[in-house]
């Protein structure tokens, strides 16, 4: 099963960032945008000023040496980001994934871990996928990284706690989604 375009929220665009895999997003996508609030989230979220510069310079040069499938985006109303925000836990990041995605008629894949925002595209008939599907295909189908070790990587680093039963079923459904 193929996707060929995507919208990232900010945790899966961090973690993939943490992990060093944003550059395999090519072998599933043929496109990735990135919502400006996605960007901002991403760059002011750590700590300290050392780690801000190095996302800015990454991303701005991820920008330019991908520019022909990872792509900044904002092409979205601002009363439709209202709306979503509107919603009660939605972060500006995920309104505007969603309604980036509304503006393109609902035919990218939406990559949120939110519940509140998987909630509200699932009911929109929007694809959604998570972090755990993206390191799932990208250790199943192309070998790039070892999905429990990236997993183990991101809890540690996050300082969250995944169930187990949702890892696992993460890991599962891949593996039918591509053998069968």
């Amino acid at each position: 099963m193929n996707f060929p375009k995507a919208i990232l929220d900010t945790s899966a665009l961090r973690s993939l960032y943490y992990l060093e895999l944003l550059p395999y997003l090519n072998l599933l996508y043929t496109e990735i945008r990135i919502p400006r609030a996605v960007e901002k989230e991403f760059l002011v979220k750590p700590s300290s000023e050392s780690e801000r510069t190095s996302r800015f310079i990454f991303l701005s040069n991820f920008y330019l040496e991908n520019s022909s499938w990872f792509i900044p985006c904002n092409e979205y109303g601002s009363d439709l980001v209202e709306i979503y925000l509107a919603k009660a836990g939605m972060h500006e990041g995920e309104a505007e994934v969603l309604a980036q995605n509304q503006f393109f008629d609902n035919l990218y894949e939406v990559i949120l871990d939110e519940r509140i925002a998987r909630k509200f595209a699932s009911s929109e008939n929007m694809s959604i996928h998570g972090t755990l599907y993206l390191l799932a295909f990208l250790d199943i189908k192309f070998r790039v990284c070892n999905y429990f070790t990236s997993v183990d990587l991101l809890m540690s680093k996050r300082r969250t706690f995944l169930n187990v039963a949702i890892i696992r079923k993460a890991y599962e459904d891949v593996k039918i989604k591509i053998f069968g």
